[in-house]
């Protein structure tokens, strides 16, 4: 890296998970080599008034980005020496989410104008539409711009704890005055709470240790399973309950614990592993998406036609009362149905594995101008039905689409 970083303008792309290390790469690569850094910060449009009390003219995002990484790769202040440069991107402008076209444009200038390497750090998004290593770095771009992709994997477990050990190493010796000493149950609490974030692990251990702050864990103990003749009992696990990364799981996750409910035994009581409160509270800022889902999904769930009747009939009250936009408490109060209804109306649950489905995308098909006169002029209510539930459906189940002529001779039947 050291021999090329001079007149050279590579182009270098890290991915991976939140927390994975791949800044903290960089800057271990770069100090190592006397290497300067430039980061690029999105600035804060803020609009700011003239003398005259006009709005300033302001420049677009990505005019101003490529200014800066074109300066920063060719020029060197004059306090400074080092000729040995790296432009780093990690916080992107939005405009390239919405024209992906303006950061093609502008890789092309830098790749024929630029005399320093370049990287750009991206980290996966549970969210496709959000995930920039997939949206603006195409395989067609890295392909056209010969960019080198590296992917991150998350810490492993191993590697979390070891990190860990070595961070209640350094506190053990140099600040005790500070910090309790981390005991093995509140590390092991931290790599259980992290997920493979190795800066959310750090964090979790500061706050753990301080000294005046105690912290409750969660401790679920796996149940004992006998295996022909033989009893099995694994170790308790613990996790933080007020620490870690957003507790906030997937939808994925969450379409799991209402669909596949799983219910533990304690003194002579049966209890759910994951309260519907809980989930409700996880997925409270997006109500009408994760009911979509669960109602894309919860049917391969059952065996009981009666468990089905009442879980739609469940399903049906919360979509209306989540179409009660006006009133937020409607909202939460919708998705608390559908999730403790879903969990609670399955009595016998098919134990089968079932893959979860995105929620498919209705297209309503309203009839043309031309052929409105082809419906019956009495009944201008039935045509909006035919045209929006029968035509549909005809084609969510691959029937041959109808024309209008066949509206009219099937109409008395389809509306009774």
């Amino acid at each position: 890296m050291h021999r090329r970083i001079r007149n050279s303008c590579d182009i270098l792309l890290l991915s991976g998970p939140v927390g994975c290390g791949k800044t903290a790469t960089i800057r271990i690569i770069a100090n190592k080599h006397n290497i300067k850094i430039t980061e690029w910060i999105t600035p804060v449009d803020i609009e700011l008034t003239t003398d005259y009390g006009e709005y300033e003219f302001k420049e677009k995002q990505s005019k101003i980005f490529l200014d800066f990484i074109m300066n920063s790769a060719n020029f060197t202040s004059l306090l400074d020496s080092n000729s040995n440069k790296l432009v780093l991107v990690e916080d992107f402008p939005n405009t390239f989410l919405r024209t992906p076209s303006e950061f093609s444009d502008i890789l092309l200038q830098y790749k024929k104008r630029a005399k320093s390497p370049i990287v750009f750090i991206c980290s996966e998004s549970n969210m496709d539409s959000k995930n920039i290593a997939l949206n603006i770095f195409t395989q067609s771009i890295k392909e056209q711009f010969h960019i080198h992709h590296i992917a991150f994997n998350s810490i492993s477990t191993t590697g979390l704890r070891a990190a860990l050990k070595r961070a209640s190493d350094i506190i053990s010796k140099k600040y005790s005055a500070t910090y309790n000493i981390p005991t093995t149950d509140i590390v092991e609490s931290v790599v259980n709470t992290s997920a493979g974030d190795i800066r959310s692990a750090i964090l979790n251990l500061h706050f753990a240790c301080l000294q005046g702050i105690t912290h409750n864990l969660e401790t679920s103990i796996i149940q004992e399973n006998k295996v022909k003749g033989k009893t099995k009992k694994k170790k308790p696990t613990y996790k933080f309950m007020s620490l870690g990364k957003d507790q906030a799981v997937s939808i994925l996750h969450g379409v799991g614990r209402v669909l596949n409910p799983k219910i533990l035994h304690e003194t002579g009581k049966q209890k759910l592993s994951h309260s519907p409160e809980e989930i409700v509270w996880q997925f409270s800022g997006s109500p009408s998406t994760f009911i979509n889902f669960l109602e894309e999904n919860y049917l391969p769930h059952f065996s009981s036609t009666n468990d089905v009747e009442k879980a739609a009939s469940l399903l049906s009250d919360a979509d209306h009362m989540l179409s009660e936009w006006r009133e937020k408490y409607c909202q939460e109060y919708g998705l608390y149905v559908a999730v403790a209804g879903l969990m609670l109306t399955n009595k016998s649950p098919v134990s089968a594995w079932n893959p979860v489905r995105g929620p498919k995308k209705i297209n309503v098909e309203y009839p043309l101008l031309q052929q409105l006169p082809l419906l019956d002029k009495n009944f201008i209510y039935k045509g909006k039905v035919l045209a929006t539930d029968y035509v549909t459906y005809c084609k969510i189940i691959n029937n041959k689409t109808a024309t209008c002529e066949e509206f009219q001779n099937d109409e008395d039947e389809v509306i009774e």
